[in-house]
């Protein structure tokens, strides 16, 4: 465990995983397939070829404890830093202070089909990419898509298209961002923030590596996606 005086140089990721989570219960630390949840995502990032180091970044002893088998460090944040009103800006902030390196990158624990040539497609993205984004992977979609209460993708005059010819779109779905640590420092102590402090680029992603566990549905869903994807009988 660390928390401070670190020499890291090049890139270092961090896994965010609080002991409490509102919708289920001790997420982090629930286990699918038998394994703590934040450990799929860990053992995932420590088979990234383009990673120096992997953290979990949290306030728990507990989760410290469940994530030792997967090789990754910690740090332990404060417990000030764990409330439900704490923004990434903030704990972001308060990692890039204390651990030194050129790169950050977070991956989310609550993407346990996470594979980590795509945590490797994601920081040669960031890297071929301009110098000054921060790269967000995002989720693309086609459907037909409404805002504000009309339509997005699609004209409501004629017949209605077909779901492969929509203009896909795509959101931000935080499973994995990067960003310079020398932008954190600096956006924040100048403007309080420094998630969007600079461009942003893109990285999109489909398929089951896209599947979040928000709600005890995700998790439930997540069970039976395990469960299919191991060869065994869904529903037992």
């Amino acid at each position: 465990m660390t928390n401070s005086g670190q020499t890291d140089r090049g890139t270092v990721a961090y896994i965010p995983a609080r002991l409490g989570s509102e919708r289920v219960p001790r997420k982090n630390l629930r286990p699918l397939g038998g394994v703590p949840l934040v450990a799929h995502v860990a053992r995932t990032a420590r088979q990234s070829s383009l990673l120096d180091r992997v953290y979990v970044n949290t306030e728990s002893p507990e989760i410290a404890q469940a994530s030792i088998p997967t090789g990754v460090e910690t740090y332990l944040r404060s417990p000030a830093l764990a409330a439900s009103h704490v923004t990434t800006d903030e704990i972001l902030y308060d990692f890039a202070l204390n651990i030194a390196c050129e790169t950050i990158v977070v991956i989310n624990p609550t993407a346990p089909f996470l594979k980590p040539e795509t945590i490797d497609g994601v920081m040669r993205a960031y890297f071929s990419g301009p110098p000054d984004a921060t790269l967000f992977t995002t989720t693309r979609l086609r459907r037909h898509l409404i805002i504000d209460g009309q339509p997005g993708n699609f004209a409501i005059e004629g017949k209605s298209p077909r779901t492969q010819d929509l203009q896909p779109f795509d959101y931000i779905n935080f499973i994995v961002f990067v960003i310079s640590r020398a932008k954190v420092i600096a956006e924040y102590e100048r403007k309080g923030r420094c998630l969007y402090a600079s461009s942003l680029a893109f990285f999109p992603m489909q398929g089951l590596e896209c599947h979040d566990i928000d709600d005890e549905d995700d998790f439930l869903l997540a069970e039976l996606l395990l469960r299919s994807s191991r060869g065994g009988p869904i529903g037992k």
